[in-house]
């Protein structure tokens, strides 16, 4: 229904954590689809439905370890979108390539007024 009404819908870690959210990302278009990370605490945990489709590995140390050039181990980064990207592309069967190209213009048209 919301996507009826033209409203795109972002989608975080957290969004992604339970087997009926899956089934809900899986039937938003791309065309609607932004990607967030809701920095710092929202990503996806090894307990999350969608746990298995991440493809991405980062260098991660615990925060009292803090080491300049690695990521403080569940804590969001900007970088931590392209996780969100390999998920929705594994539950929409798209490439991240695929994913990632749209929810750039949906960002650009979103937040700037200028689809690209």
């Amino acid at each position: 229904e919301l996507v009826g009404l033209g409203l795109y819908m972002g989608i975080n870690g957290c969004g992604l954590k339970t087997e009926e959210n899956c089934e809900v990302v899986k039937r938003i278009p791309l065309d609607r689809l932004v990607l967030e990370t809701d920095a710092p605490w929202c990503g996806i945990r090894n307990s999350h439905a969608s746990s298995g489709l991440v493809k991405t590995k980062f260098d991660e140390v615990k925060k009292e370890k803090f080491v300049l050039g690695k990521m403080v181990k569940d804590r969001c980064e900007a970088a931590h979108t392209l996780l969100i990207a390999e998920v929705v592309a594994g539950l929409q069967d798209k490439s991240v390539a695929e994913v990632a190209a749209a929810t750039h213009a949906n960002t650009m048209a979103v937040l700037f007024d200028r689809p690209q």
